[in-house]
């Protein structure tokens, strides 16, 4: 079970979460940390003389709240992503019929020198074995170009926004192409400026769905 952050739980007794709000609803866990959070404000409030209702409540309730906002933030890993000046993405001339009609590739690995020149250009010395993927931005599948400038090494486990989870993402988007409901650029740039959001976007998720976190379709550098 996945239980709300701390942020969220804030945002759920607001009702403004109504995700967390149903969590919280029947998670004992969750109810014990919103009454120690609750808890919390309270005393900050009396610590300060100001009254339980009105705007100091509301200003110190805001004011506790962006504090344990920004302890969350700052103990969680940041998504890694790609440098955009190392690796803006690069597509080849290839239309909806092709990508459609293409069987995936599964036996397509970028050449050793090309990957080692990836790392390089991140500052990777020593990169251990299978803890990346030397990944395509645009992915091949939706007309992604081999060039240096459209890979980068994503990491499998500093973040749960892994390359288990793009590649679930890119297989997703593919099929939108091929169902008709996106088009290949809006595919291609989605993938290229933030695929996070495009991700939490198609599967309408804050956090990567369980059934895509071994999900597996490229290679891992070895």
């Amino acid at each position: 079970m996945t239980h709300p952050t701390d942020p969220e739980l804030l945002l759920a007794s607001e009702g403004e979460l109504p995700e967390a709000e149903a969590h919280v609803a029947v998670c004992g866990a969750c109810q014990a940390r919103l009454a120690k959070m609750s808890r919390t404000m309270a005393q900050f409030v009396e610590s300060r003389g100001a009254r339980r209702h009105g705007g100091a409540w509301a200003a110190a309730a805001a004011c506790v709240g962006a504090v344990l906002a920004g302890l969350w933030l700052a103990r969680s890993p940041a998504i890694p992503a790609p440098d955009a000046r190392l690796t803006p993405g690069a597509t080849v001339a290839v239309t909806v019929a092709q990508v459609c009609a293409a069987e995936e590739d599964e036996t397509r690995v970028v050449p050793a020198a090309v990957a080692r020149r990836v790392f390089q250009s991140y500052g990777i010395r020593d990169p251990k074995p299978r803890a990346y993927e030397v990944d395509y931005l645009i992915t091949p599948a939706l007309g992604g170009s081999d060039a240096i400038e459209n890979l980068w090494p994503q990491p499998y486990s500093e973040s749960v926004w892994n390359a288990h989870v793009k590649d679930a993402l890119e297989d997703h988007l593919k099929q939108q192409v091929c169902a008709g409901r996106l088009s290949l650029g809006e595919a291609q740039q989605e993938l290229a400026t933030d695929w996070v959001a495009a991700y939490r976007r198609h599967f309408a998720t804050r956090r990567p769905l369980a059934r895509h976190a071994g999900f597996l379709k490229d290679r891992p550098w070895e």
